[in-house]
């Protein structure tokens, strides 16, 4: 039996203090403050650089509840650093209560060094759901272009007055209550004069009769789980993609500019505005509707069709070709409003269990009597009481 022996050759090379000054800080932005000054100790070169660093990246996970430990931590660490250097990007991770103070003080050094990028997650394991007010200097900044706010489980209630953000292109709000007193209207985003890509995710908009989203340049707004008591009305002249997944409201005001619409939920929205989707090309409605299906239901999804008249491009789940060719008297009523139809696809949409949707004769005049060489694609076997 042979044995082999293999010699291990102890490296003492630094090759990290080796790269150029950017990408050392590019790999040290990937991990946390308090690692990095770990890190840095090993090195003269790499202690200088950890002054002139642009990214931060805070975190209270590795201090454990000591929030004074980690508050001493933040201070030591901004009090370090060359404040000749202005900031790309600040991140600030944290779980269960952070002061007030520590966020401030984190929020008021990158906002004073111009950062570029902003994200805040906040972290509970326990669902309290017990709303956090942040400072308000937390939504006041001249330089901030990117900005992500977090607060699952302990949403945040944001102040009632608009953010001042004008150089800010990219906006993602996450469990959030975007108001808790009563007022007629509500206005948050018009000081945003640059804000380009809107997501509300997970949020809530109580005792507000219309919520205002008022941005000129505005192009592609998002809303996911959000509760709206009335109206949203959407003053933003270059929207050209509005996707909606499980918002309630009652009235939609959208630009006419507006081209690409996504819409899931249980239940077609009340209201559409009317006569202002002329510019609508592509659309996907998806609608959890239960069977038997209601007429009343079925009223409600022709109403919301109506309005999509303009779009080329229709995709839409089983349910809403089940209900409404399942009351094929309301259709008699109503005349196909597609004139510029080139494509209607049909899926199954979350019911993966389905093999087969019934269309009536009804049902395909209403998609396809003005765009009769409109292409059909189904993703399941499509019944049809005669062929097309």
């Amino acid at each position: 039996m042979k044995f082999y022996h293999t010699k291990y050759t102890r490296v003492n090379e630094d090759r990290l203090s080796s790269l150029p000054d950017e990408l050392i800080h590019k790999i040290l932005s990937c991990l946390d403050m308090k690692f990095v000054v770990q890190t840095c100790l090993l090195s003269s070169r790499r202690k200088l650089l950890r002054t002139t660093m642009p990214y931060l990246n805070f975190s209270n996970y590795p201090f454990g509840s000591l929030l004074r430990k980690f508050s001493k931590f933040v201070t030591h660490v901004l009090s370090h650093l060359n404040h000749q250097v202005d900031m790309t990007l600040i991140k600030l991770r944290f779980k269960d209560a952070v002061s007030q103070v520590i966020v401030k003080r984190i929020a008021n050094y990158a906002f004073s060094h111009n950062v570029q990028e902003l994200t805040i997650e906040s972290f509970s394991p326990y669902q309290s759901y017990h709303p956090r007010k942040y400072p308000s200097c937390l939504f006041i900044s001249h330089s901030l272009k990117h900005f992500t706010f977090s607060s699952p489980f302990s949403p945040c209630v944001t102040p009632k007055t608009p953010r001042v953000f004008p150089a800010l292109t990219t906006l993602h709000l996450l469990h959030i209550k975007l108001c808790d007193a009563d007022q007629e209207s509500l206005d948050l985003f018009s000081k945003c004069v640059n804000l380009k890509n809107l997501t509300l995710d997970v949020f809530t908009v109580e005792n507000v009769g219309v919520l205002e989203i008022i941005t000129p340049r505005l192009s592609t707004l998002t809303l996911i789980y959000g509760r709206c008591s009335e109206v949203v009305n959407l003053v933003a002249p270059k929207l050209e993609k509005h996707k909606v997944t499980n918002f309630s409201f009652k009235y939609l005001n959208a630009p006419s500019r507006l081209s690409l619409l996504y819409y899931r939920g249980c239940c077609p929205p009340a209201e559409l505005c009317k006569d202002r989707f002329h510019s609508l090309d592509k659309v996907t409605i998806c609608l959890y509707l239960d069977s038997p299906y209601k007429e009343e239901d079925a009223r409600m999804s022709l109403n919301m069709l109506q309005k999509l008249h303009s779009a080329s491009y229709l995709t839409f789940n089983a349910d809403i070709i089940e209900c409404i060719t399942s009351f094929p008297d309301l259709l008699l009523h109503h005349s196909s409003p597609f004139s510029n139809l080139i494509c209607l696809k049909i899926d199954s949409g979350v019911r993966k269990d389905v093999c087969q949707v019934n269309m009536s004769m009804e049902g395909r005049n209403f998609f396809l009597d003005n765009s009769r060489n409109a292409t059909v694609i189904v993703e399941l076997t499509l019944n049809l009481g005669d062929s097309f």
